[in-house]
């Protein structure tokens, strides 16, 4: 039970664990306390209603963000953080000849993301990293 129903009961002497009706003699049936336990309550619900509006997301697992970019038309590992053992696979397969476009699909990367990280290493050249996007 939200803590604004809870108060919302309090307030019209029901007790909101036992569901069971407060003695008389009880503080929240005093008509002061009551006013106070509905304004009170009446400001959390309005609280507890903004807090869903526009509320973060569940964190989405790797795969469902992969399979979120795919769907997106997005290579599968967009906006990924490189690894240190996926910049190493990269590196070798570039000095074995793999071009940016095969990389880039063997990886499931941008051409541009690839051109990035081959660019910081110096393994490609300024023109070259432009051609895929990159800015200088």
């Amino acid at each position: 039970m939200r803590l604004s129903e809870q108060l919302k009961s309090l307030a019209k002497g029901i007790n909101p664990v036992t569901g069971e009706y407060l003695d008389e003699s009880s503080g929240a049936n005093n008509p002061k306390a009551i006013r106070l336990l509905f304004s009170l309550a009446e400001e959390i619900a309005r609280s507890e209603d903004s807090e869903n509006v526009g509320s973060v997301p569940a964190k989405l697992s790797d795969e469902e963000k992969r399979e979120q970019n795919i769907a997106k038309g997005k290579p599968g590992r967009s906006h990924f953080r490189w690894d240190q053992d996926e910049k190493e696979k990269l590196v070798t397969m570039f000095q074995n000849g793999a071009s940016i476009e095969h990389l880039a699909s063997e990886l499931e990367r941008s051409k541009l993301a690839v051109a990035v990280q081959l660019h910081k290493k110096s393994l490609i050249t300024d023109e070259q990293y432009q051609r895929y996007g990159g800015r200088i």
